[in-house]
């Protein structure tokens, strides 16, 4: 499955058909969709909010109003006085945003009946019968103010209450027409409406609805609500309250709606000399201009009389409240919490001064047609372009969109969504950008996976990411070099037969490797029972003599289980166990290292005198009975690392000397006692060794032994030295030195 998914048809028929159906989600506009869309809006509108007017006004029945005239609801006869105050004031209009779904529990004739109904009470009861009622009070008030406008809005159980629509709604009459709006617009079988009495005095009637998002943010209000007839009769559709208190404030000029729409919904609606761009279903979306302190009027200020004329005269005024126990709280894009009514006046406003949000078919079909393009483009271009590239050019296309979108959002108010193109078009280089890295990285991989039984894979990760270095030539480099081989291998292969000796050479040559490369080294070469390994090259490794280090002692720790494995086998097939042993030499130093051969066939390998003086002094560690050997140059490099000095030793086909060391401890066990009091006691033993103190240096030599009996071999070695020495003394320059005769 995965080699199909590295095939470019496949991986362009799995992209094109994530782009269809993200097109088709694009056209669709499910809510998750819309949500997306809403984020770019939003933002848009918080940038550059609408432009303030001053053509509304909201008395607003706030927290002081209350406290001053008493809690809601007041007596519909303190209210009605709202209406009249402002037309005396100028207001254009008067709009309720309130319902008054109930009569007036405060009329004289209400309080008659909840008093008890005794002879002495009659009198009292007969009294307040005879007192006007506070709804029929209201209903003269608005009346006579002549431009009031009262409220209804949906309900979600049956009520008495209708909505009353006060001016003509010029639509196709013929219900069930295909450019009906009734068939569009949010309807509701039952209303909440303000009581007949009022409704029939005032002289408009419009919805408050207002419909927040999943997210609770109000982005768009219906600006036509419909009724469905009953029994067959045709239904109805009826203004927002905006729209109402619009048409009233132009007079004559309002007359009556006109809603333009087609086969597709509603496009708008005009009334008098304003046409109103909406969406299919008849919703304007809300053009925020913010929270305004200066919109509102206190209610108690306008019942007291103490507003100036000039701060309603020729206004649109609102009634509405800010109150928190009255309930009419609603977030917007610009602002968390605001005042319903307010919504209701950023609507008038922005019809007043034709500052709209639109969102036409055209901008949602250049949306389409850019999303597709942009992504065939990254599709069809990915297998031939660096990912770098089509990131920039994915990054420019995603870049000019949002810069696009928000210019002709300033420019013409109209919404342009660069969000859920953007969205698409990251979905779509990420997944190719993937798709085609797996598939090289696919290509790689058999090509490593045919040369890595060749070369270290380490080398193969560093010439599959510079292919340039595959080519004869080289350069000079500090390196560590290591050689190691196993002890008496010609005894021990005599023994064995070949396959059995190809099998211990496996078991042994696979940890030693593994070592080896998981200290971060390159294995060079295999000769025989024999190992050539190298720190520092191809790739860089600025701790490459410690990495060498930790990869021998990893080795002489690794032979244990080796050997056990090995014993179990040689005892089950009745043969003699031979334990196997390595020998390990390293040393550091300037190394020529490259790729070397012929142009047919090369190798990269190291050469010079740093890979001479390992092997040789590998060669050396079976005759100081140690397991690893290092030279003076390794032992500075990872001074940390447990060492006990050998000799001053003059290696075969090498004229100079080298102060060589075994390696014996890790830098933790190195800090140890046991390790510290043990070599500086070698130290002594061999400090009085070349001061020819031969007695002392037998003397600390045998404790030495004791302390470390593995290294038996090593204090036997100077002993037999240094009886030679009684024989035969040193020259009297003698330091030391000792020259080694073999390999």
């Amino acid at each position: 499955m995965l080699r199909l998914l590295t095939k470019r048809w496949v991986q362009a028929v799995l992209l094109l058909v994530l782009l269809a159906a993200a097109l088709d989600l694009q056209v669709s506009n499910p809510a998750p969709v819309r949500r997306l869309r809403d984020i770019a809006f939003d933002y848009y509108n918080r940038a550059i909010p609408r432009q303030p007017a001053d053509d509304v006004v909201i008395v607003d029945l706030d927290e002081e109003s209350l406290r001053r005239i008493g809690q809601w609801p007041w007596p519909r006869s303190v209210v009605a006085d709202l209406p009249v105050i402002l037309r005396q004031l100028g207001a254009k209009a008067v709009a309720y945003d309130v319902v008054f779904a109930e009569h007036d529990r405060t009329s004289p004739s209400v309080i008659a009946r909840s008093l008890p109904q005794t002879p002495e009470m009659a009198a009292v009861v007969t009294a307040l019968d005879a007192l006007p009622d506070n709804d029929a009070v209201m209903a003269q008030k608005i009346a006579a103010a002549g431009n009031t406008i009262t409220a209804f809005a949906g309900a979600s159980q049956p009520t008495e209450g209708q909505p009353v629509l006060k001016a003509p709604c010029m639509r196709k009459k013929k219900e069930g027409d295909a450019a009906d709006p009734l068939r569009f617009v949010t309807t509701s079988r039952f209303y909440a409406a303000s009581l007949p009495v009022l409704t029939a005095a005032a002289a408009g009637d419009g919805s408050i609805a207002v419909e927040p998002e999943a997210d609770g943010i109000v982005r768009t209000v219906p600006l036509l609500m419909g009724a469905k007839g009953v029994d067959g009769a045709a239904g109805a559709i009826y203004p927002a309250l905006s729209l109402e208190a619009l048409r009233l404030s132009l007079g004559e000029e309002g007359g009556c709606y006109a809603i333009d729409s087609d086969a597709g919904g509603i496009n708008g609606v005009k009334i008098g000399q304003y046409y109103v761009p909406t969406d299919a279903a008849g919703k304007i979306r809300v053009y925020y201009a913010g929270h305004r302190s200066g919109l509102y009027i206190p209610a108690w200020q306008v019942l007291a009389q103490q507003v100036p004329a000039d701060a309603v005269r020729g206004k649109i005024v609102l009634v509405g409240t800010s109150a928190l126990g009255l309930q009419d709280l609603r977030s917007s894009a610009l602002n968390a919490v605001v005042p319903g009514v307010e919504m209701h006046a950023e609507i008038i406003e922005q019809i007043l001064h034709h500052q709209f949000l639109q969102r036409t078919t055209a901008m949602v079909q250049s949306e389409v047609v850019i999303t597709a393009f942009v992504c065939l483009g990254i599709i069809f271009l990915a297998p031939f372009v660096g990912t770098g590239t089509l990131a920039f050019l994915a990054a420019l296309m995603v870049g000019g969109g949002i810069t696009g979108g928000f210019y002709i959002y300033q420019t013409s108010g109209n919404v342009w969504d660069p969000f859920y193109p953007s969205v698409v078009i990251a979905i779509i280089f990420i997944l190719s950008a993937i798709l085609t890295n797996l598939r090289t990285d696919m290509e790689k991989r058999m090509i490593r996976q045919a040369f890595s039984h060749y070369i270290s894979p380490v080398l193969m990760e560093e010439l599959a990411g510079n292919p340039e270095k595959l080519k004869l030539g080289g350069e000079v480099r500090e390196l560590s070099v290591m050689f190691t081989d196993i002890r008496n291998f010609t005894t021990i292969s005599e023994s064995m037969d070949p396959a059995d000796l190809i099998k211990m050479m496996n078991d042994f040559l696979t940890p030693m490797t593994s070592c080896v490369l998981d200290n971060r080294g390159t294995v060079d070469k295999y000769m025989g029972d024999a190992m050539m390994a190298f720190w520092n090259a191809p790739l860089e490794d600025e701790n490459h003599a410690r990495n060498a280090c930790k990869a021998a002692l990893d080795m002489v720790a690794s032979l244990a289980p080796v050997n056990a494995g090995l014993k179990a086998e040689a005892e089950k097939a009745g043969r003699v166990f031979h334990e196997l042993k390595a020998g390990i030499g390293i040393n550091s130093g300037n190394t020529s290292v490259g790729n070397m051969g012929s142009k047919q066939r090369f190798a990269y390998s190291a050469l010079g005198d740093t890979v001479n003086l390992a092997s040789r002094m590998e060669g050396q560690t079976k005759g100081y009975g140690v397991s690893v050997m290092i030279s003076s140059v390794t032992h500075r490099a990872a001074p940390e690392y447990g060492v006990i000095e050998l000799d001053l030793l003059a290696v075969k086909g090498r004229s100079e000397p080298e102060r060589v060391y075994a390696l014996l401890a890790t830098p933790e066990d190195a800090r140890k006692a046991a390790f510290t009091d043990f070599a500086t006691l070698h130290t002594e033993m061999l400090k009085a060794y070349r001061a020819r103190l031969w007695d002392e240096a037998l003397a600390l030599g045998a404790q030495c032994q004791q302390l470390r009996p593995d290294l038996a071999g090593l204090y036997r070695l100077y002993a037999q030295r240094m009886a030679i020495y009684r024989e035969k003394p040193p020259a009297a320059d003698w330091q030391g030195l000792w020259v080694a005769t073999d390999k």
